[in-house]
């Protein structure tokens, strides 16, 4: 079997990559949805703008999870909390479900209709006439 000559820097690598990748496509719903609310023209800051609060919270979320692990007295020989630990920060991944609320009705324009709100004559504007 593969599994059972796999190098440990092999293991590592391949579990960073995978989760790398996995973690992009899980957020691949956040920009669909944030596209369709954006205002025409002002896509690529709102793109920048996500991705930089996305960055910040993995930072503290990781800045979070040590001090939770370091509470915990959780280390290399103690294992002790680290079931406690492991529910704490699954239950925690679940928090951001309170808010699904807060998008109702937000996305639910398709992208024809979407197009058809936003109409600019573009000669016209390129000439200074307005539209």
């Amino acid at each position: 079997m593969l599994i059972d000559h796999l190098a440990d820097e092999a293991f590592v690598f391949g579990d960073d990559v995978a989760l790398a990748i996995f973690g992009e496509l899980a957020f691949l719903p956040t920009l669909v949805l944030a596209a369709r609310i954006c205002p025409p023209g002002v896509e690529a800051v709102l793109f920048a703008t996500l991705m930089s609060i996305f960055n910040g919270a993995s930072a503290v979320g990781t800045e979070i999870g040590a001090a939770l692990t370091k509470y915990l007295g959780v280390t290399e020989s103690n294992f002790e909390n680290l079931g406690l630990l492991t529910i704490i920060c699954n239950l925690s991944s679940l928090y951001p479900l309170v808010f699904l609320g807060w998008l109702d009705g937000v996305g639910s324009t398709g992208e024809d209709d979407a197009e058809e709100e936003v109409i600019i004559d573009v000669p016209s504007v390129l000439d200074g006439k307005g539209e």
